[in-house]
């Protein structure tokens, strides 16, 4: 493969999954400072080592695999601090941030099939309140509607759609 091919694959495959790389290492590193800093040790190491990369196998997984290892370098080197993870925690919380993350594309797909099975008036609502950022006092006077009956609105919503989701992702498994 041509250069400028590998470099426009390696930058598809990392904007794609950079989200939930980051995702990943911010998972096993609480300050968020110190997460982009390995983020960045992280993709310095995935294009130095992409040549390695077998493109037959999935990016993500492969990009958590060395962002492990940066992680136990990192806290290798913070071992001074008492604040510090012991490598079994970092170990399961890797295991289990990765097989999470995983689904995410998936679950991205599922959330739009699953929102546009709602309502006109649901969408409308969930449009203004969480991608316009609209207050719910705000919706409820434009609507007439009460406050409380928007609260309780959401809050069935927020439970519909994460039902959905789930619902849809046990019937992909």
């Amino acid at each position: 493969m041509s250069q400028s091919k590998t470099n426009s694959l390696f930058t598809a495959l990392l904007s794609k999954d950079r989200i939930r790389i980051f995702s990943f290492i911010r998972t096993l590193i609480p300050h968020n400072s110190d997460a982009e800093d390995v983020y960045q040790r992280v993709c310095l190491t995935l294009w130095k080592k992409f040549e390695e990369f077998d493109r037959d196998r999935d990016f993500f997984p492969w990009a958590c695999g060395i962002a492990f290892y940066t992680v136990r370098n990192h806290h290798r080197s913070l071992r001074h601090d008492r604040h510090y993870f012991d490598q079994d925690l970092i170990e399961t919380m890797s295991r289990n941030r990765e097989q999470h993350l995983a689904n995410y594309n998936s679950r991205i797909d599922y959330l739009h099939e699953c929102l546009s099975s709602l309502t006109a008036s649901d969408q409308k609502l969930l449009q203004d309140a969480v991608f316009e950022k609209q207050s719910l006092s705000e919706i409820a006077k434009a609507t007439e509607k009460s406050i409380q009956t928007l609260y309780n609105r959401m809050s069935i919503l927020r439970r519909e759609l994460a039902e959905c989701i789930s619902r849809k992702l046990q019937n992909e498994q």
